[in-house]
């Protein structure tokens, strides 16, 4: 298993937009985060919901507050975005600050609906322990693949 064959697979179904990009496009965001995974021989672990995530991501997994933080995210990690202890939104770590997902107009960054590579580190907004998105404060957590 690995996160750079996840980062991979995300990337190349956000530029070919293929039939990968469409399945992945028509997901949940934190189900197509764990598809890539789980492409890549990782992920699983049963369903995911706002309330039920402990297998992908917690609250407790290492914190995110900077632009600087998250260009040294790992390749292939689930990134789970948190309003008041809540997973609101996921996506995949591409590497170098970027990362990959589905419906990300939700963290005012991106479409909302469609497969895409952000630039998380340069262009969304980073305050205290985490960022700014749509008039609210969200947290930001990632656990490695």
């Amino acid at each position: 298993m690995s996160g750079h064959e996840a980062a991979r697979v995300a990337r190349d179904a956000a530029t070919a937009k293929g039939d990968l990009y469409l399945k992945l496009s028509s997901m949940m965001c934190w189900d197509a985060v764990q598809h890539c995974q789980s492409l890549a021989g990782g992920g699983g672990g049963g369903a995911i919901t706002t309330g039920s995530h402990g297998h992908v991501i917690r609250l407790t997994d290492k914190s995110i507050s900077s632009a600087s933080e998250m260009r040294q995210v790992p390749q292939g990690a689930f990134i789970g975005f948190f309003n008041v202890g809540t997973l609101v939104h996921a996506m995949i770590a591409t590497g170098h600050g970027m990362a990959a997902g589905n419906k990300n107009a939700c963290i005012a960054l991106g479409s909302p609906v469609g497969w895409e590579i952000l630039d998380l580190a340069g262009r969304l907004t980073w305050r205290g322990r985490g960022i700014a998105a749509g008039g609210r404060s969200l947290g930001v957590r990632y656990r490695r693949m």
